[in-house]
């Protein structure tokens, strides 16, 4: 894993407390979004930013954050974006790169399909949402991927018209295949190489890589 930018949101943890420590000691830039400090207090890894407006972390996590030297971003409750748009917004005026998200897979429907929009707003971050049994990211132009032979893939047109879009490694492959409307077409897809390629022409596509999990 090249050098990467970590940000753990507040929706709590979907994966094991190694899989989130061996990706914070990988990472060059720490960032814990309101309770998403929880994470990291368990695995005692101080993050470098806590951002949010802390109406879900808890007083101790909070003390504690404050007591190691974590650099604090207090924003209102009130506000228009949710606390994992504010790390990327600090992320961008960084010119940060390569930002890998976890902990916004959580119980809230709505937060989550908003977290998948933050990955187009953002995408000049080349973020995407990783847990252990599960990565969602973006694609405008190329992606190449690893991949496990028969795990299951979903790949979704997100935003306006896409063209052009050819898929290499997947059992339903695809080629130069406009996509003018939102229906289901891209769903449990199968990868048969350890290897996908996905290329458009034109617009923005979701993947969702079931890791090594066929559905």
């Amino acid at each position: 894993m090249d050098e990467i930018v970590y940000v753990i949101g507040g929706a709590g943890k979907r994966s094991s407390l190694k899989f989130y420590k061996n990706i914070v000691e990988k990472a060059s830039l720490k960032i814990a979004c309101d309770s998403g400090i929880k994470i990291y207090r368990e695995i005692n890894v101080v993050p470098d930013i806590l951002i949010g407006d802390f109406d879900s972390a808890s007083p101790e996590d909070l003390e504690w954050a404050k007591k190691n030297g974590c650099e604090i971003l207090t924003y209102p409750a009130e506000k228009e974006e949710i606390d994992t748009e504010l790390a990327l917004i600090v992320l961008r005026e960084r010119k940060e790169k390569d930002v890998i998200i976890s902990g916004v897979l959580g119980d809230r429907i709505d937060q989550e399909v908003a977290s998948l929009y933050l990955l187009v707003e953002y995408i000049d971050l080349n973020p995407c949402i990783l847990e252990e049994d599960v990565k969602i990211g973006v694609v405008s132009g190329f992606k190449e991927e690893d991949a496990f032979v028969g795990e299951t893939w979903s790949i979704l047109r997100i935003g306006d018209k896409v063209e052009g879009l050819t898929l290499e490694g997947f059992k339903y492959e695809l080629k130069n295949k406009d996509l003018n409307n939102f229906r289901s077409l891209g769903i449990s897809n199968e990868a048969i190489s350890n290897k996908v390629r996905i290329f458009l022409k034109k617009g923005t596509i979701l993947f969702v890589r079931w890791i090594n999990k066929k559905w």
